[in-house]
């Protein structure tokens, strides 16, 4: 007890000046401390979301591509399922536009369906909207589509609403058709041609085309002969269903 006291007694204290000037730089250095180790962490968490926003990211990539491929196939199932329900039953199927001729003398289409999918020579080839033409060649993996407006197109029409008059029309590069009918059918701007049976090669009643303009009849004419806006523009075709040829 007494060397307690005695060293107790003799013991140095620090100067109050001095303890007063080491406490700010005791904050200081906890406030520095604090502030690191804040940063610290704070940097870590911003790698961890920029690494979830990049999962996300992807993430939302692949469902938006899901969706886009959804949407494509639901639109292709209503057009088959409107064509069989008001132009023929027996469609083959759906098959996508891959390339056009890039000719301004032929229109022609080729499509990624081809023999191993049953396609064959001379089926018809249409859209909701109306007629688009018919297979010419066919591969095992594609086949190429001679559309109504080639020069090299033939095909049988009448009036809508069966009002007789049976013609034939033809490709007319590089967007319209030119049809000729018996000059005693009263045929005038504004009609809507559809597929006839003439041929043998498309299902009746199936839409062509608008008569465009009426050309004037000569003195020795047999026919009249028209021009025709055909139903579909073959540039802006996406996906076509195939038909079974008659």
């Amino acid at each position: 007890m007494l060397l307690s006291l005695v060293a107790t007694r003799f013991q140095v204290a620090a100067p109050t000046a001095l303890r007063s000037g080491t406490v700010p730089i005791t904050r200081a250095s906890v406030t520095v401390a604090d502030n690191l180790r804040h940063a610290y962490q704070t940097l870590v968490q911003e790698r961890e979301l920029a690494r979830e926003v990049a999962s996300l990211r992807k993430q939302n990539d692949v469902l938006r591509q899901r969706n886009e491929l959804l949407t494509r196939e639901a639109a292709r199932l209503r057009q088959l399922q409107v064509i069989t329900q008001t132009q023929a039953p027996n469609a083959v199927g759906i098959a996508q536009v891959i390339a056009v001729s890039p000719s301004p003398l032929l229109a022609r289409l080729t499509l990624n369906l081809g023999q191993n999918a049953g396609v064959r020579v001379r089926m018809p080839v249409t859209v909701p909207g109306g007629l688009v033409g018919q297979i010419s060649d066919v591969s095992g993996k594609e086949s190429t589509v001679v559309s109504l407006v080639d020069p090299e197109s033939s095909v049988g029409v009448t009036l809508q609403g069966n009002r007789g008059g049976r013609g034939l029309a033809r490709g007319v590069p590089p967007d319209r058709l030119r049809a000729d009918f018996s000059r005693s059918i009263p045929i005038k701007v504004g009609d809507v041609l559809v597929t006839n049976s003439l041929g043998g090669v498309y299902p009746v009643g199936i839409r062509v085309g608008t008569v465009e303009k009426v050309l004037p009849l000569g003195p020795n004419d047999l026919n009249r002969t028209v021009i025709v806006k055909p139903a579909v523009d073959v540039g802006v075709v996406e996906d076509v269903t195939i038909l079974e040829g008659l």
